[in-house]
């Protein structure tokens, strides 16, 4: 069965004079209760870097992530994390873990780094959660839009994902451009216009989608981004049938 989780941000941990401390997930919109009601056990989680070459920061983000799991209620026997110390085992990795975490950071090294471990195979017969935020999130894709962050000079924009899903997201989203510089308009000015050729749906802070066999549902503030527009469909504790959506558009 499959278990998808798009995130943009899980608030699992906050600031404290500039230190990240942890805290419990945000439950605001229900995904600690469905995470727990879709696990198939406790035996490991793994948690795989966006960027496999700065090991002191993969450390220091999966703990944040693993403290905040924990906080929530959520246990495991075994953490694992999965970085350029420890690709060699991933096969064995993937095959323990119950959830696999995709974490956030750079979008492109990240997907570079799952082509590398051949995860898009491995993941072809995987059972367990998979819990994607921002760039891992995205990188859930089958055809991948990176939305450009840097202008005419950002990293690939497009490319091939992990095959999970045909969703596109857009992490981090905020409606106001007000106060955007020069490089957040000309990024909004790129999404307006891939909108054109394909949805993306713009997940705020703390909300979230989960996709399974049988549905694909968002939970909190989320907008479309569609046809060159952007519409909110969804707002903090409601939820958004986007299979049945779709089912009425097609009619």
């Amino acid at each position: 069965m499959k278990k998808l989780f798009f995130t943009s941000n899980t608030k699992h941990y906050h600031k404290v004079n500039g230190e990240k401390k942890p805290n419990e997930l945000d439950n605001t919109n229900g995904i600690v209760d469905q995470i727990k009601l879709l696990i198939n056990g406790y035996n490991a989680i793994l948690y795989i870097a966006a960027s496999p070459d700065d090991s002191e920061k993969v450390d220091s983000y999966a703990s944040l992530i693993f403290d905040g799991l924990k906080l929530s209620g959520i246990t495991f026997s075994e953490y694992l994390v999965l970085d350029n110390r420890t690709k060699e085992n991933v096969l064995e990795y993937v095959k323990k873990a119950n959830i696999i975490f995709l974490s956030g950071g750079d979008t492109y090294i990240q997907n570079e780094f799952f082509k590398q471990l051949h995860l898009k195979d491995l993941l072809k017969n995987y059972n367990g959660v998979i819990i994607g935020q921002s760039a891992g999130s995205i990188n859930m894709a089958e055809s991948v839009y990176n939305s450009p962050e840097n202008g005419n000079s950002s990293e690939p924009i497009y490319f091939e994902g992990l095959g999970l899903s045909d969703i596109n997201i857009e992490p981090h989203f905020v409606l106001d451009t007000t106060e955007f510089d020069e490089m957040q308009i000309y990024q909004r000015n790129h999404q307006l216009e891939e909108s054109k050729k394909r949805s993306i749906y713009a997940l705020c802070d703390g909300s979230h989608i989960l996709q399974t066999d049988e549905s694909i549902v968002i939970y909190g503030k989320a907008f479309l981004i569609k046809d060159g527009s952007i519409i909110q469909i969804c707002d903090d504790k409601q939820e958004f049938n986007i299979n049945l959506e779709n089912k009425k558009l097609s009619k």
